[in-house]
């Protein structure tokens, strides 16, 4: 599965990810193929890409919870972007309570471990469907680390209307692929003064105003240190909840980037991102589990064929260019091998299902 911009979009790409209205409804299934007519409705629609399928690449698997998920993502928006409009004009918000409920109800449990698929954006949506993505990361990771009910509640609200400020930014600066240095100080004063704004509406309690005011300074000032006291737990998964999204979401003029390289980027800098909250992180999602493809360093490729615990970056992989199994646990391997990325591209592929991974398991464990 690869990110496609639409202006890139060419006829017979299979779908990796179904396409829904603006009412819900089911428009093109995953493993569509796309035609002309297809091409030109998703350009009137304004994603800025979609997920598409190698041609070699079978379709991936969807559980139950994966496609419940996906729906989730897609149904939310609506109720928020009513309620971010009420908030933008100064009134209260009638299905927040509701949308904070929900996201509680089905993310804050220790056991919940999902399968964080990003959605497909517009420059109308962006926003909505980011703070979703954000308010379901904080609860995942809020239940980890035990966060009260109260805390929890204040905490989602937070995340649901964090990025208000982005709605003030006018639509021919959001569209641009390249920023100016004029049209990214436009975008950090809108920022800022959809920051102000919410601290002087009357329908956020202290708490959730407080989370919201120490997320926008932890993000405005990267040399804050993961250990200092004055910080909310509360406001720093939100902060790494908006940024995780951030970096693995489709966006203008930049390329998502995956799972792994922002878990990355949390892990190398330990003295910023608490350890605690970026391990709550880890444990919330299922990364490199069985039947995903990695990249190593030394340009191999290979399948994910057991899934690391106890640390998620060292699974078990079988590699394609040379039929062998390695165990990026044992130091002598990773002394000599990491794994770079997930893999990009699936043309080179081979088809495994779970049978063959349970023998290559069997004959690795004998």
């Amino acid at each position: 599965m690869r990110f496609v911009r639409v202006d890139e979009l060419t006829k017979g790409m299979r779908l990796a990810k179904p396409i829904y209205n603006k009412n819900g409804v089911l428009l093109y299934d995953r493993d569509t193929k796309l035609t002309s007519q297809g091409i030109n409705s998703i350009k009137n629609f304004k994603l800025i890409g979609i997920y598409i399928l190698e041609p070699a690449e079978p379709l991936p698997p969807m559980t139950q919870d994966d496609i419940e998920f996906e729906r989730f993502q897609t149904m939310s928006v609506f109720g928020l972007k009513e309620d971010m409009d009420s908030l933008k004009a100064g009134k209260k918000p009638v299905n927040m309570q509701g949308l904070i409920k929900s996201v509680v109800k089905r993310y804050a449990k220790r056991s919940n471990k999902v399968n964080f698929v990003q959605n497909l954006r517009s420059c109308d949506d962006y926003v909505y469907k980011h703070s979703i993505n954000v308010a379901v990361l904080s609860a995942l990771m809020g239940a980890r680390l035990r966060i009260s009910v109260e805390d929890m509640k204040d905490m989602v609200y937070a995340a649901l209307v964090h990025d208000i400020g982005k709605l003030f930014i006018e639509s021919e600066i959001i569209e641009k692929k390249v920023l100016s240095e004029e049209d990214k100080k436009v975008i950090a004063l809108s920022e800022a003064k959809g920051d102000r704004y919410l601290q002087e509406l009357e329908f956020f309690n202290d708490n959730v105003k407080e989370i919201l005011k120490q997320k926008a300074a932890l993000q405005n000032n990267k040399k804050i240190k993961a250990d200092d006291k004055q910080f909310k737990e509360c406001s720093r998964i939100l902060q790494i909840a908006e940024m995780y999204d951030d970096m693995t979401s489709m966006k203008i003029g930049k390329e998502p980037c995956s799972d792994i390289i922002a878990i990355r980027e949390f892990l190398a800098n330990d003295d910023t991102y608490s350890e605690k909250i970026v391990a709550a992180l880890i444990d919330s999602m299922k990364i490199l589990y069985p039947g995903i493809c990695v990249e190593f360093s030394n340009t191999y490729s290979g399948l994910v064929i057991r899934a690391n615990e106890e640390n998620v970056l060292r699974p078990l992989v079988l590699c394609f260019n040379d039929n062998q199994i390695y165990d990026f646990d044992k130091e002598t391997v990773r002394n000599n091998l990491q794994i770079k990325d997930i893999m990009k591209t699936m043309d080179k592929r081979i088809k495994i299902d779970q049978e063959t991974i349970n023998e290559y398991l069997r004959k690795y464990n004998s």
